[in-house]
């Protein structure tokens, strides 16, 4: 009898044990962007902030907090969205995403301006 006590308390041990085992998921790896958008002058427009995972699926944040409302608009909604991208690629970096370049240009006839942030983890 004790033989088997001892048995069944040994294996719910390693049975617990397992519990505590590090996850073996795959961590997905190629590149993501993040992408933010705006339009200056525009006081219609929302920025957003667009993060692309690499198999391909889309996270949009718009920033509805962000207005232009004086004269500064212009510059008080890019400040706005450069702190909101940044917060967003510091939040990836301590996913164990690196930065790997940034590019900024200007799309289109309304003059909306990009800024995509490549990401890659290994």
């Amino acid at each position: 009898m004790k033989k088997v006590a001892l048995s069944v308390a040994i294996a719910l041990a390693v049975a617990g044990s397992w519990a505590f085992y590090p996850n073996t998921a795959p961590v997905p790896t190629g590149y993501l962007m993040v992408v933010g958008s705006g339009r200056p002058g525009n006081e219609s427009y929302v920025p957003e902030i667009v993060t692309i995972q690499p198999d391909g699926k889309q996270q949009v944040q718009r920033l509805t907090n962000v207005k232009a409302s004086s004269d500064r608009s212009t510059t008080d909604v890019a400040v706005a969205l450069h702190h909101a991208e940044l917060l967003q690629v510091n939040k990836l970096a301590t996913q164990g995403w690196r930065l790997v370049s940034v590019a900024q240009s200007t799309v289109g006839v309304g003059a909306t301006t990009e800024t995509v942030y490549m990401m890659e983890r290994r």
